[in-house]
């Protein structure tokens, strides 16, 4: 997200509050299960998902908006940010590939940066995401549009897609088409929530024309803010009911993870309107169900937390542990974490400079060194413990805010354990563990220890703690 969007969705979010679920469908959608849970009001079927098969360093990657510049400081910048992703373990990355930079004019390209960052990822092993999105002036009539209009003509975005995949078909493989569509007011203008018709047919042609371009890609649908004017479920529905043939053609289904702003509460919380993480990726897979596409992929293409005076440093760290566990346990292949750096004035509202895992710095001498965050810290920690291994289940464990996530490797089996409730005691639980073990806790410390006959014990809390075999 940026923060014009930010902007506008406390807007959004203030008229919501308002007018309560009123914006959203208020018939039951066709398919939807009435006396199920409804995840948020949304009201469609939730359909859970087995875990994700590959491992949790192929599932976690970074959504960041990266330098494309060849001054000195854009260099500089995207040299951080390659060393960092290694750092952490991490191989993939989201960003943009937008059309007005590209193809300002129709018919003239100008790649420019975006030929130095296909080839620095290549060169760092990084696997790309391109985002291709909004919109560009000459394709759109009307008075007043602008680059976040959508094209009058879907086969004037598709040539674009088809001309990006064509200059890089060596680099990439994976394009996620358009960001927030539901978000009309910011990215998908004029209409406030979007259009899911006019969405999808973009979408149809989109995966058709690349589709045809270099079969085998994967062409995801455009991650949309979860809870919004209207919410991510009524919006995609629409969108499928709306396009013949669009869930046949899908190959990969990207969401958003947001819900209230600015967010402040874990990833499993369900106070007020919040919607845990779970909840929302089993509603998503209820929709995909629902019309028609029930295998395609989910991806969880941003989320995140900013720190500010409601949401502490050491609270985002174990909220984007636990959002990677879970988002992997959902059954999502790939959770993107918003985002590497922070902005210039993190401190500002709305707080779209405090998503980072890493502090600001201008890299050009004059705001100081980036530092790590403890959310980087913890993510490395995670990735260094477990990145090798895949989430299998969660174990029953007492009280109901404990998790207790099992994951399996080569070395065996590895556990994740954390006490959802900010604030709450700690509480003991037993992993069934044997022999010796090394505990690694989101600071980046570990213990070597034994475990018992019946397994290994230890005291978490909302931090989450990783036990490995050693």
């Amino acid at each position: 997200m940026r923060r014009e969007t930010w902007l506008l969705l406390v807007a959004a979010v203030a008229l919501a509050g308002a007018c309560g679920k009123q914006a959203s469908s208020s018939a039951a959608p066709p398919g939807a299960d009435a006396g199920g849970d409804d995840a948020g009001d949304a009201g469609w079927p939730e359909v859970p998902r087995a875990p994700s098969t590959l491992a949790l360093a192929d599932v976690v990657g970074l959504s960041t908006h990266i330098a494309l510049g060849s001054d000195p400081t854009s260099t500089a910048e995207r040299a951080f940010e390659w060393s960092k992703l290694a750092e952490l373990g991490v191989h993939r990355l989201r960003t943009d590939f937008t059309w007005s930079t590209i193809e300002p004019q129709r018919g003239t390209f100008v790649w420019g940066g975006y030929d130095t960052l296909a080839s620095e990822a290549s060169a760092h092993g990084v696997d790309l995401l391109a985002v291709l999105d909004y919109g560009v002036p000459w394709a759109t009539t009307g008075a007043g549009t602008d680059d976040h209009y959508p094209p009058d003509d879907p086969a004037d975005f598709g040539a674009f897609a088809v001309a990006v995949q064509g200059r890089y078909a060596a680099t990439l493989g994976e394009y996620e088409v358009w960001n927030e569509p539901n978000n009309g007011l910011q990215d998908w203008k004029p209409t406030a929530d979007g259009d899911p018709a006019k969405y999808g047919a973009l979408l149809l042609e989109t995966t058709k024309d690349l589709e045809a371009a270099k079969a085998g890609l994967a062409v995801a649908y455009a991650g949309t803010v979860y809870d919004y004017l209207v919410l991510a479920p009524d919006f995609v529905g629409p969108s499928f009911e709306d396009t013949p043939g669009l869930a046949a053609s899908l190959s990969t289904f990207a969401m958003h993870a947001y819900m209230i702003y600015p967010p402040i509460r874990g990833p499993e919380s369900t106070v007020g309107a919040e919607v845990p993480l779970l909840d929302k990726i089993a509603t998503m897979s209820g929709v995909l169900r629902t019309v028609g596409a029930p295998a395609v992929p989910i991806w969880v293409t941003e989320i995140g937390w900013p720190t500010t005076a409601d949401l502490t440093t050491a609270q985002q760290a174990r909220y984007m542990v636990r959002a990677i566990v879970l988002g992997a346990l959902g059954g999502a292949d790939r959770v993107f974490l918003y985002t590497l750096l922070d902005g210039p004035d993190p401190t500002a509202f709305p707080p779209e400079d405090a998503f980072g895992l890493v502090t600001y710095s201008d890299f050009a001498g004059d705001g100081g060194a980036p530092a790590d965050k403890p959310a980087f810290t913890a993510v490395k920690a995670l990735l260094g413990a477990v990145g090798g291994y895949s989430v299998t289940s969660r174990l029953a464990a007492q009280p109901d805010d404990v998790y207790v996530v099992q994951l399996s490797g080569g070395s065996g089996s590895a556990w994740v354990a954390w006490r959802a409730l900010d604030g709450a005691p700690l509480v003991s639980v037993t992993v069934p563990a044997s022999g010796n073990v090394l505990v690694t806790h989101v600071d980046g410390s570990t213990v070597d220890d034994t475990a018992g006959s019946g397994g290994y014990t230890v005291e978490v809390g909302p931090d989450p703690v990783v036990v490995t075999p050693r």
